[in-house]
């Protein structure tokens, strides 16, 4: 209809312009590239008239196709993103349903008609990584970085993988190439400072953590890489003590010395002094740093280390004295005599171990390694069926037969004492503690739930 009236119009104008033109004839030159073409006045006014129109028709015809294309081009383009996001939410429904291989095919499908969508190589990954196949979850992750090179989020991924295939040298080449997009990526130095620590690789790994130590900030932060940065120089120490030429000793002592200059309250450090002490045959240094640090720290380990020295050296009178001195620094520490009654078990000192015992029992709730360390007892005194009810009361608690040292931080137990904790990656944190709390451990069967034959065969492996 439109057309139509722009149609009449401009007849209508070419007309007028006509009728003026033969009632008004006045002849004019038209210059046109150098060409000299005679004509009318009105006749070059209608012709101008009619090629401003045409080309504003022209014009607007352009612009209306123009936007008719780019409509289609949306609507076409909706309805893909409309097909894709339908896809996608299957995909995700099965995968949250637990179905990874119909999830797995809707991912496909999307990146098929999507190649672009990066989130979904990472989808993919981790769902072949699922059923157990490594290489086709490295495979993903290699498209995904075709499409974005500079991913760190990608190369990162990749590192992880080569790590858990133990492919150690890739891992390292990938993670050295995200450093080298971001020079500040904290987890990449600390994915790389894991790797070079399992594969004993040393001094990468303090040179590493000194890296990383450079980027961290907050007070807490600094002071658990701190703890790391000495933990690394300790294995490494730990690692040259286990050598066997002379100068591995020398520069593990080195090693040792410095980690207890750098930090006073590093506990480590002084049991791995006393340690290598012990090794290069300087007992009566090792006894030193373990007595002070005992003194000072209050951690049970270095008595126990003491112990095991002075009882080696066929001296238990020196660590009876270590022990009545702690008893009268701290007379209401249940733990130093729970440790002293296992030694009076040790030298066969069975009233006093008994004394003791029953000493802590009055102080005390009871646990399963009380009343263990009673039926061992009775067990020397050749008194089984005292023996028999201990154990029994041990089943009866659902626990350990041992104390064990907790971490701190996350309350891993372990039955002997470790510098590192393999679960929340802290150092220097297991300790015997004091509170009911260290006595809240896994459960075992109940004594009933053991047949009779079983119980006196465990009484005779005690004899």
């Amino acid at each position: 209809m439109l057309i139509r009236l722009l149609l009449i119009i401009i007849l209508i104008a070419i007309s007028v312009f006509c009728w003026i033109s033969l009632i008004n004839p006045l002849a004019v030159e038209f210059r046109f590239f150098g060409k000299i073409i005679p004509t009318d006045l009105s006749t070059l006014m209608i012709s101008s008239f009619v090629l401003g129109v045409i080309l504003a028709f022209f014009f607007t015809l352009t612009r209306d196709a123009k936007r008719l294309f780019e409509g289609y081009r949306k609507s076409r383009q909706a309805k893909k993103s409309q097909l894709l996001k339908e896809e996608l939410n299957k995909g995700m429904d099965h995968l949250l349903r637990g179905n990874l291989a119909k999830a797995k095919t809707h991912f496909m499908e999307v990146l098929k008609k999507d190649p672009s969508q990066i989130d979904l190589y990472f989808r993919l990954s981790e769902i072949v990584l699922k059923e157990g196949n490594e290489e086709e979850a490295l495979h993903w992750l290699e498209r995904a970085r075709l499409i974005d090179i500079r991913n760190p989020d990608i190369l990162l991924g990749e590192a992880e993988l080569y790590q858990r295939m133990k492919r150690f040298d890739e891992a390292i080449r990938t993670l050295n190439r995200v450093i080298g997009l971001d020079e500040g990526n904290v987890k990449a130095l600390k994915s790389l400072r894991e790797i070079y620590r399992e594969s004993k690789r040393w001094e990468e790994a303090i040179r590493t953590q000194k890296s990383i130590l450079k980027l961290t900030k907050g007070k807490k932060a600094e002071e658990e890489e701190t703890c790391f940065y000495l933990g690394l120089k300790y294995e490494h120490a730990s690692d040259l003590l286990g050598g066997e030429s002379e100068d591995d000793l020398e520069n593990a002592l080195k090693e040792a010395k410095e980690i207890i200059r750098e930090r006073k309250n590093f506990q480590p450090g002084f049991l791995l002094l006393g340690d290598i002490y012990l090794r290069m045959g300087r007992w009566t240094s090792a006894g030193k740093v373990w007595g002070k640090s005992f003194t000072r720290f209050r951690s049970i380990i270095f008595l126990l280390r003491l112990e095991d020295l002075y009882l080696r050296r066929e001296d238990p009178d020196t660590i009876f004295r270590i022990y009545q001195r702690s008893f009268k620094y701290d007379p209401e520490n249940w733990v130093i005599a729970f440790f002293y009654a296992k030694l009076c078990l040790r030298l066969e000192m069975l009233d006093e171990a008994l004394d003791e015992i029953n000493e802590i029992s009055l102080r005390q709730k009871e646990f399963p390694a009380l009343h263990r360390l009673l039926a061992e007892i009775y067990l020397h005194k050749k008194d089984f069926s005292k023996a028999a009810q201990e154990f029994e009361k041990t089943f009866e608690l659902s626990g350990t037969t041992y104390l064990p040292f907790t971490c701190t931080t996350c309350k891993r137990e372990s039955k002997e004492w470790v510098a590192y904790c393999p679960q929340c990656h802290q150092w220097s944190t297991y300790t015997i503690e004091k509170s009911d709390k260290a006595f809240t451990i896994p459960a075992s069967p109940s004594a009933e739930q053991l047949p009779l034959p079983f119980r006196l065969d465990t009484m005779k492996t005690m004899l």
